[in-house]
């Protein structure tokens, strides 16, 4: 596991394919809080459509 996520931090280091957005699972529960999923909702629909 230490190996993979060695290799997934290096990879979205060098990501630029397009926007990108970083979650902090440790401080956004939005499997338990319906607020906190709405705010990810709003970031990616800001990014995906522009309306913020």
């Amino acid at each position: 596991m230490k190996r993979l996520n060695e290799f997934y931090n290096k990879w979205i280091a060098a990501y630029k394919e397009g926007p990108l957005l970083v979650i902090d699972v440790d401080k956004n529960k939005f499997g338990e809080n319906e607020e906190h999923f709405g705010d990810i909702i709003t970031k990616i629909d800001s990014t995906l459509y522009g309306l913020f």
